[in-house]
């Protein structure tokens, strides 16, 4: 019965833990040339990374610049870039309950009778998201925001860390620039 129990309460743990998948979603300035931009720098800022460690700080600007090279834009840190790039790797904590019935009864009309319990458990996990802007270096304005919303859930250790922050900045910035 307490297998039952401690079962039916890991179940749901288990389907998040299997949901990996994370959304894309992109939006930019309709009005901007991006036809003109070749070179990027990284825009810092004073905001903060929303409790993510200094090592995924490191992972996802990695990728952001693999695949923005990749994409032909040129790293420029000793003149003025065409635009700026600002990331932020967010993680927050997540709660959910369980409640497991438990019961039984007997009887046959019109005498019947049963009993049970409950068990609630509150459970944690870290929900993770990934957002890139780019910001045009001349008029310091937004021309590009994406994110993955998700990405960053269910790391539990460096490697899958590894395995997920390049896809998911790939996956972002598959949509930049604009056709």
């Amino acid at each position: 019965m307490r297998r039952l129990a401690l079962s039916a309460a890991l179940l749901p743990l288990l389907l998040l833990g299997a949901c990996t998948g994370y959304s894309v979603n992109y939006d930019y300035d309709v009005t901007a040339s991006f036809s003109r931009y070749k070179t990027f720098d990284y825009y810092t800022s004073k905001k903060g990374t929303g409790g993510t460690t200094s090592l995924m700080d490191k992972r996802v600007r990695a990728a952001v610049e693999k695949e923005l090279q990749a994409k032909g834009f040129a790293m420029e840190t000793k003149a003025d870039p065409d635009f700026l790039v600002t990331y932020y790797p967010i993680v927050h904590e997540r709660r959910y309950r369980t409640t497991t019935h438990l019961g039984w009864g007997w009887g046959y009309r019109p005498f019947y009778g049963r009993m049970g319990t409950s068990m609630s458990q509150v459970h944690s996990y870290k929900e993770g998201t990934i957002v890139i802007e780019i910001v045009d270096f001349k008029t310091n304005q937004m021309i590009w925001q994406g994110a993955a919303a998700g990405a960053l859930t269910g790391l539990n250790t460096p490697e899958d860390a590894d395995e997920v922050v390049p896809k998911a900045v790939h996956d972002i910035l598959a949509k930049f620039p604009p056709k």
